[in-house]
């Protein structure tokens, strides 16, 4: 149907006037739009609401009576986001100095100080652009991280009092090891063997000990490092290794208690000799040769133990003793040459008997002797002094000198030997062959020869021994050395 241009006019006047008409535009603006759209005044209806789309004029402006209310409602809306904001401000404030006055506010000094100009410039700038809830979930996050640096400083001092723990065990042990180093001595396993098989256990649990210490310190050092992230994660680790690792500190203390207490023990038997036990040492050492006195005097001078000393002075006693039992290859070579085995090793010794009209000398060989103990009889001095035990032609032996005393085909006497040596070279001269006209009484006599020498220098052995058996019996009433040399 077609309107004229009059009735629309008429239909936008209309429905203006019922706007209008409505109390203090108690009228919602939905409801006037919908009865401005039956009517004609769809294009005014267009133009408002894309003034109110572009935000350039507020929907209650265009209602009448609408701009009295908005400027009271703004004013008490501003009164009261005014009060709401100074109370935000306020709680954040008194939040914020608690958090900055907690002994770890240090670890985020940065963040907390961000937060405060933050806060600052939000009350400054009456809170535009800022919302205070928005701030208080920000610093809810850093109470949190309060917290956890809390936590953190308390596995930090947990770990600090597992060091505080370990470090003197560390150096109770080093102190043991040195001691059971000091005590033990090279002779022990001879004259305290239990002592030294005790010392050797300690040592190695000893060793077992520093070894755990040293991985405790390790595993401490490494949760330590963990922290500093505050993280819950890496605190609870830090709690948790803390507590393990106190617990060993503590079994590792009382096995070292044991252990001290053993040292200690093998340590008093071990103590420097006092002056009651220098001068029962001192009187044994009477009945030792001078020689023999020297190890056992500088022992003593050195503050070694009662054991120590007691143990050298068994040893010169035993020495003495085999002393006397005993005469050295040495000595018997001195005793019947008169002169030490560095200046000959072999010696000549004229004898007044002789074969025919030929001289005759005794060689003996420092080689083939052996030493003699006061057990032996003539006989074996005999076959240690002329080398019973090696071949013939090294023996002792006694030489006619037929050709001269220094010629390799005299005939010569081997200790021990069924006949005198004729070489073929010497029977082809005319000495050898007057030698051989008469052999058996030749070799009578360099066979006599050699006995009766042979016979003197095995009496003086024989005689040394004699005396020897002698200093045996001396020693023994001196000292009681066999029987308490054991």
């Amino acid at each position: 149907m077609k309107r004229r241009e009059d009735e629309g006019e008429e239909d936008q006047d209309e429905a203006a006037a019922a706007l209008a008409a409505a109390p203090n535009g108690a009228q919602d603006l939905g409801t006037a739009l919908l009865t401005m759209q039956a009517g004609a005044g769809n294009a005014v209806l267009a133009d408002m609401l894309a003034e109110i789309e572009a935000g350039e004029k507020p929907a209650a402006e265009l209602l009448p009576g609408g701009a009295s209310k908005t400027d009271d409602a703004k004013a008490a809306e501003r009164e009261l986001k005014g009060a709401t904001d100074r109370a935000n401000n306020a709680m954040l404030q008194r939040r914020l100095a608690a958090a900055k006055a907690s002994p770890f506010a240090p670890r985020i000094a940065a963040e907390l100080a961000s937060f405060e100009r933050r806060l600052k410039d939000a009350r400054e700038y009456g809170w535009l652009g800022t919302d205070a809830g928005v701030l208080s979930t920000e610093l809810d996050e850093l109470e949190r991280k309060l917290g956890r640096a809390e936590r953190e400083e308390q596995a930090s001092a947990a770990l600090s009092g597992v060091d505080l723990k370990r470090k003197p065990l560390s150096e109770r042990v080093k102190k043991a090891i040195t001691e059971s180093a000091s005590v033990t001595k090279p002779g022990m396993t001879l004259y305290a063997p239990e002592d030294f098989e005790a010392l050797a256990e300690i040592q190695l649990q000893l060793a077992e000990l520093q070894k755990y210490l040293i991985e405790n310190r390790v595993q401490l050092d490494e949760s330590r490092m963990s922290l500093g992230s505050l993280s819950d994660v890496a605190t609870s680790y830090a709690k948790a290794a803390a507590a393990r690792l106190g617990d060993e500190v503590d079994k590792l203390a009382q096995r070292l208690e044991g252990v001290e207490v053993a040292l200690a023990e093998i340590t008093d038997r071990h103590a420097r000799a006092n002056a009651e036990d220098r001068e029962k040492l001192n009187q044994l050492m009477g009945g030792l040769e001078p020689r023999l006195r020297k190890a056992p005097r500088d022992a003593m001078a050195g503050g070694a133990s009662r054991q120590e000393i007691d143990y050298l002075l068994k040893k010169a006693y035993v020495e003495q003793h085999d002393a006397t039992q005993r005469l050295a290859k040495d000595e018997m070579w001195e005793l019947v040459t008169g002169f030490k085995p560095a200046g000959g090793k072999v010696c000549y010794f004229d004898i007044a008997r002789r074969m025919g009209d030929w001289k005759i000398h005794f060689s003996l060989d420092y080689g083939v002797m052996r030493a003699v103990d006061v057990t032996f009889t003539d006989s074996d001095i005999r076959d240690a002094l002329l080398g019973g035990s090696s071949p013939s032609f090294l023996r002792s032996h006694a030489t006619a000198e037929v050709l001269g005393r220094g010629d390799d085909r005299n005939p010569r006497y081997y200790y021990n030997a069924g006949h005198m040596t004729l070489k073929r070279d010497l029977l082809a001269t005319r000495e050898g062959k007057a030698v051989d006209r008469n052999k058996k009484a030749n070799e009578g006599n360099l066979k006599e020869a050699f006995n009766e020498k042979a016979d003197e220098l095995v009496k003086a052995i024989h005689d040394v021994l004699e005396q020897r058996k002698e200093l045996k019996a001396v020693v023994e009433r001196v000292g009681e050395t066999l029987t308490w040399a054991g």
